[in-house]
């Protein structure tokens, strides 16, 4: 009995270690199943930190501008008076670094390059009867890893950015509900912070290759964003499309609108 045991245990021994075919075919079945609940979610919460790291970053920006705002009565910068890139793009970027130094300011006529560069800018408004009202709007823009561009506006006074009634200061509708028979409420002109968000949206996810990133990253700059434009343009926040919390502006995806 003894020498039969050794030889069993010899044979045994002896054999060569390894998984079948079978076996191996589960461990990857069961990896390529934990992969794809996995990597998605970490994909996600990776872009929204990204994200995050943005609209942190503009709102330093806007908390810097305000304390400019008390010192110059309006967004002007302190050397001249000048109303951001229309007098020098880079003025009003230096005075609110030195208010801010956690985050990279930059002028209105360069485009942010990430999350901790933020391309700062100010506008002047009119009211109804085509008055100036002064340097009253702040804007700016900060480009995520993520790809999107964020972009936010804070204005004080005044009804519209151009001379004759044209764009005015309002902010879109939020929309609670996707049943197309119940009317929301109308544009209304509003002043005070709004934000917007300006998608690449170049993958086969989307299934839309309509915003390229490339494009998305050169116009995320705070000078074309006020702009104050009024028709149709990709890669461009119309006035009308900013809202009261971060969201996409419909005019990522070439819309129509003021």
């Amino acid at each position: 009995m003894k020498q039969l045991i050794n030889r069993i245990k010899t044979k045994i021994m002896g054999r060569e270690s390894g998984f079948t075919l079978t076996e191996l075919a589960v461990a990857m079945l069961v990896i390529g199943i934990l992969a794809s609940v996995a990597v998605p979610s970490f994909l996600g919460s990776r872009n929204n930190a990204y994200d995050k790291e943005a609209q942190n970053s503009i709102n330093l920006a806007i908390n810097a501008a305000l304390v400019q705002y008390q010192n110059q009565g309006d967004f002007s910068d302190a050397s001249t008076a000048g109303c951001g890139s229309d007098a020098s793009q880079i003025l009003l970027a230096a005075d609110l670094q030195k208010i801010e130094p956690n985050v990279d300011m930059i002028g209105g006529l360069v485009a942010s390059s990430s999350a901790r560069t933020v391309s700062v800018d100010a506008r002047n408004t009119y009211n109804s009867n085509n008055e100036l009202l002064g340097c009253q709007a702040f804007f700016a823009t900060a480009l995520s890893s993520s790809g999107t561009c964020w972009v936010a506006r804070f204005t004080v006074e005044g009804k519209f950015f151009l001379t004759g009634n044209v764009s005015p200061i309002v902010m879109a509708p939020a929309l609670n509900t996707q049943n197309a028979s119940i009317a929301t409420w109308t544009l209304l002109q509003a002043n005070g912070a709004a934000y917007a968000q300006i998608r690449a949206r170049s993958n086969a996810a989307d299934a839309d290759n309509t915003q390229s990133l490339a494009l998305t990253k050169s116009n995320c700059n705070a000078a074309f964003q006020s702009s104050g434009l009024a028709g149709a343009a990709s890669y461009y926040a119309r006035p009308s499309e900013f809202y009261s919390s971060w969201r996409d502006a419909t005019g990522a995806a070439g819309g129509a609108g003021n």
